[in-house]
């Protein structure tokens, strides 16, 4: 997924240094690997303009028809409007796949090829990511169902091991036409070793994504109650269960015994975020000032929907909520060799070292001198 970064910042994620490192690599490298690859977006370029010809083509054809039908058979328009929606669905699907394969044919190859600059940087595809159990210990997600992994990376930062992936996590909602599937959050996972065992458990809530997951979970129990008041005859033990449930998923969430809430004296970061913790203590010791200004810039570096944090065991986990597409590296209607969107996914990743460093700077040392 690819968080919408400006120029500015893209120039301000690589220093003189990095860039002039990545861009020898990319012409003595990169540039050569990827030369195979134009063959294959022209091959995808043709299927979509063929495409594209027909589909126009037949709208014109559609349009012609219907100034007919208008004129002469009024009667067949609604079966001909049909018919052009059809037709206009199909289509649409057929201009996407050329975008959808080209992307799933080259990324692996391309994006192992680019994170090699890195080393000790592995990549793969639909893997688990982050396990659900670290997930699930961070108090982050509550409600979780299945949690689904697109692209994840694994690799060290200055000694520091980390887990990167875009993963999609969802929750279940029951109606009266049965149980659906709906997403709790989207986006980026970063989780990494700290350095040391935590004596409690900080977690730090975007308050909008709290609001919306709350508003989910209740809506979801107000339509059952609704339903059942309607139809009690419909009340089975399985649906009793399944109020039981989301109402305990709720009050564990809201009014959860093992935190208490941690009142800071920043009044930018307090109207964002929520913050609770296990030992009081601990969890201001974590959030310094310093840690608090870097929340705000990653956020807004990654103009993410959310952003929460967790700080437990001897991990730090952070979920970044987007819908956009990260470490996109190329376009089918640019040429492959493509060294600005090398260089973007290159500035990405240092971003995410930058966090790394930022909050284990930041708070490790002023632990070990608590």
């Amino acid at each position: 997924m690819r968080f919408v970064m400006t120029d500015t910042q893209n120039k301000q994620d690589l220093s003189f240094d990095e860039d002039s490192k990545f861009r020898e690599y990319y012409k003595t490298y990169l540039m050569k690997e990827f030369s195979i690859l134009e063959p294959i977006r022209k091959k995808y370029a043709s299927k979509f303009f063929m495409t594209l010809f027909v589909f126009l083509g037949g709208i014109i054809g559609i349009f012609c028809l219907c100034r007919h039908v208008v004129v002469e058979k009024v009667a067949f328009l609604p079966f001909v409007m049909i018919v052009a929606g059809l037709f206009s669905i199909l289509m649409w699907r057929f201009l996407l796949a050329p975008f959808k394969n080209f992307k799933k044919d080259t990324k692996k190859f391309v994006m192992s090829k680019i994170i090699e600059f890195f080393h000790d940087l592995t990549y793969s595809q639909n893997k688990k990511g982050i396990e659900k159990n670290i997930l699930e210990k961070s108090d982050l997600f509550m409600g979780m169902a299945n949690v689904y992994c697109d692209d994840a990376f694994e690799g060290s930062y200055q000694g520091t091991k980390f887990q990167l992936a875009e993963q999609r996590i969802s929750t279940y909602v029951h109606t009266k036409n049965g149980r659906r599937e709906v997403t709790m959050f989207n986006g980026l996972l970063l989780q990494f070793q700290f350095g040391k065992k935590f004596n409690g458990q900080t977690v730090v809530i975007d308050k909008r994504g709290k609001i919306l997951s709350f508003f989910v979970m209740l809506l979801s129990v107000l339509v059952l109650l609704a339903f059942f008041a309607f139809d009690p005859s419909k009340l089975q033990w399985e649906n009793i269960a399944y109020l039981v449930f989301y109402f305990g998923v709720l009050c564990y969430t809201y009014w959860h015994k093992k935190y208490k809430k941690v009142y800071l004296e920043d009044v930018v970061f307090s109207k964002y975020w929520n913050v609770k913790a296990t030992d009081q203590i601990e969890a201001r010791y974590i959030l310094t000032p310093a840690l608090m200004e870097r929340i705000l810039k990653i956020k807004k570096m990654f103009s993410a929907n959310s952003i929460s944090f967790a700080f437990f065991d001897d991990k730090v986990l952070i979920a970044i909520g987007s819908n956009k597409d990260m470490f996109e590296t190329s376009s089918l209607f640019s040429y492959a060799i493509n060294y600005r969107k090398a260089k973007e996914v290159i500035a990405q990743f240092y971003s995410i070292f930058e966090i790394i460093k930022d909050i284990k700077q930041s708070t490790l040392d002023k632990l070990q001198t608590k």
